[in-house]
Formats: C-alpha cells, structure tokens, sequence
C-alpha cells in the first residue's frame, strides 16, 4: 500500500505557497488590521455587514486565484476547473490549514465558490451561472438549513409550489454562509411528498436582485470570520421554470453529496489546524523553562503533546482513507463521517492543549490561539453534528 502523497498534491501546495507570499502576504502586511486583536471589529460595520474595504480584498484574491488555476480547481476540466480530485484537494486544505488565521481562506471561494452541485446547470444555466462563478465575476451560497430544521434538513419548511410557468417559494433560510454578498443563491425547497421524504425537494437558483428576495438578519458567530452568515427571506418568491437546478424532486440526495466531500474537508483542515497548533506548542515547550527547566521536560506537558501528536497522525490517515475510497467510487458513508467525527475533536482537543501549554500567554490576543481555541468548536456541528456522525456510522454498521 503507497503511503506517499499524490504528486499532484505536492506540486500544487508548493505553487501554493508561492502564491501566497507573492500575492496574498502582501495584502495581509497591508491591511493587518483585519488580521489582527481587534480584527472582529475592523472586519463589519455597525450592521455587521462586511466593510467594502476587507470585501474588495476578498474580491482581488479571487481574482487572482483565477488566474493562477486553483479556484474551482476541484471542478472537471470541461467547466474551466482542475480536474482535481477529493484526496488531492483534501490534502491540499490540510497543508493550508496549517498557518496562521489568515487571508488564504479566500483562494478557494469556499461556500460562495464553484461546487459540483452546479454541473447539473443545463446550457443556458452554465453560461449565465457557472462560467461567470468559475471566472471569479459572481458567488453564489447554498442555502439548505432553516431556523428549525438543521439536521434533520429533509424536513424542511420552505415549500415551493407550481402556479403556471412559474414556481412560488415561501420560507426562511438561516447560518448561510455567504449569504449578504451572494449573487445568486441554490435554494433548497419541498415541492412534493410528505415532510421529512427525501424525495420531493428540488434546487432552485435565485438571483439577488429578485424583488420577493431578501438578505434577512446578519448573524454575528463564535470564532468565524464576522459577518459572513446571514438569514435569508422567500416571500412568495417567484422564480421560472428554467431557474429549477437539475431535476425536479432531486435536489437533496445532491446536496447530501456535496455535503460528503464537505465532511472530508472539515476532517483534513482540522488536521492542519492541529499540527500548527503542536508545532507551535512543541517549540514553546522547548523554550518556556520553569524551575530552571524546559517545561517540555515535564511528563504533565510532553504527555499532553504526545498524545496530540497521536491523535492527528490517526485523523489524517482516516481522512485520506475516506477521500481515497470516494475517488475509486467505493460508498464511503461511513468513513467520511468517522473522519468528520474524529477531525472536528481533534480540532478541539488541539486548541485546548495549546492553550494549557501555553498558559497565561495562550490565553492572550497577541496568539492565534485564543481564535483557534473559538473557531474549533464550530466543526462539532456543521456540515452534519457528532450525533449525526455517529448515527450515520451505527447505520452503516448495523
């Protein structure tokens, strides 16, 4: 069995790394201020919407993640994309999780990017939607979860009803991220069957600028980029028959899908969020002395970071077995969420032990550790909760 990374893997975060000090270094020594204590206040203004001065950064990393061939790099080469595969991708997330908090976020678009979900757009949709999405011009959002249904989504509320040529849809859409800056969102709504059936929810793109579509509340989230979620309004949102996305009736088993490779990308940034996070509190340990002694001499402290070590050696060889098995087109259900489970408590356990390596200075601002100790816990529930995870590998057991 190879163990070794796929080349590709390598050669991309290699050009990664250069595209990052040549393009995105530069703006974040320019504009530190968003990066810095007090970034959650220089981000948003009074409203919590984004600043157009951080947006404009966003939109110019974009850009030039275009030019380079990695945005919507995971897309087949037809469409513009990379043709780039889920393990390949997966490592390549790992590698750069691994850094501090940063502006690297935006080379990949992430929800407002291009996703497989949209290679069911026909001709006509491809070239208002897709094409300008994978040329970096517009971002879209998928909007699935609503103020009561989050994993439990099948039973959603918002329904969308036939009237002519036309469909109607009512409802609400809530923590979408992408949401406030969306030009087009995929809205997911019931339009046959009863609720909780998988069958019987369609996929809808609705342009922004469509007068019964509303940007609803900003919501203001622990340890996430401020202002990047919001609520989203349909009232009796009217929309044509050629806005329907794919089949009529079959849009949720494509979101699950989407979904899936979700799970693995979760797994292997929080992969390489743990070992930046050990790196950072192995060398401290080695320096901080104590009593006239490293502290990582101390069994209390080495311990702690042996078993850290461990724990992220196991995570990743779980995430990069799920992906391997989704390239081969072998069911990995219950791999996907194994990684997804055991990668988002890493996440947590890694910020946790460095804050308690780290002490009094962990604790502080001045570290990105307080930020990744925040941002961890958001990977326990989204894109599937441990108890979801852990309902969906006994069902595969059993």
């Amino acid at each position: 069995m190879d163990f070794s990374e796929p080349s590709e893997a390598v050669q991309i975060k290699k050009a990664l790394d250069d595209f990052i000090d040549q393009e995105v270094a530069p703006l974040e020594n320019e504009y530190d201020q968003f990066l810095g204590a007090d970034y959650e206040k220089e981000i948003v203004d009074d409203e919590h919407r984004q600043v157009p001065e951080y947006r404009n950064i966003v939109e110019k990393i974009r850009k030039k993640s275009v030019e380079a061939g990695f945005y919507g790099m995971t897309m087949p080469e037809e469409v513009g994309g990379g043709d780039v595969d889920i393990l390949t991708r997966a490592i390549v997330g790992e590698h750069m999780a691994n850094r501090p908090p940063g502006f690297a976020s935006a080379i990949f678009g992430g929800a407002g990017g291009p996703t497989p979900i949209l290679l069911n757009c026909d001709e006509r949709q491809r070239e208002e939607y897709l094409e300008p999405l994978m040329d970096g011009e517009i971002t879209t959002c998928f909007a699935l979860t609503e103020p009561g249904h989050g994993s439990d989504a099948h039973h959603m509320d918002t329904r969308a009803e036939k009237d002519g040529d036309e469909w109607v849809i009512s409802g609400q859409k809530c923590y979408i991220t992408n949401g406030p800056y969306a030009d087009f969102a995929m809205v997911f709504a019931r339009t046959s069957g009863e609720d909780g059936d998988l069958g019987g929810i369609t996929c809808f793109l609705v342009d922004k600028d469509n007068p019964d579509f509303e940007v609803g509340k900003i919501h203001r989230a622990m340890g996430m980029t401020p202002g990047t979620h919001s609520e989203l309004y349909f009232n009796d949102c009217r929309v044509g028959e050629e806005q329907v996305l794919g089949d009529v009736d079959k849009g949720f088993q494509s979101a699950m899908d989407w979904i899936g490779g979700g799970r693995i990308n979760i797994a292997a940034g929080s992969v390489g969020t743990a070992q930046f996070l050990l790196d950072m509190s192995v060398e401290y340990a080695r320096e901080r002395e104590t009593f006239d002694k490293p502290i990582g001499h101390r069994q209390g402290i080495s311990f702690q970071l042996a078993e850290l070590a461990t724990d992220i050696e196991q995570v990743r060889q779980l995430y990069r077995y799920a992906a391997w098995k989704m390239d081969e087109g072998e069911r990995a259900r219950k791999e996907e969420s194994m990684a997804k489970l055991r990668g988002a408590k890493l996440a947590n356990d890694a910020a946790d032990i460095a804050m308690q390596v780290h002490g009094g200075a962990g604790f502080m601002k001045d570290l990105p550790i307080e930020r990744n100790y925040r941002s961890a816990r958001v990977f326990r529930i989204f894109e599937g909760t441990d108890e979801i995870m852990k309902r969906t590998i006994a069902r595969e057991l059993i």
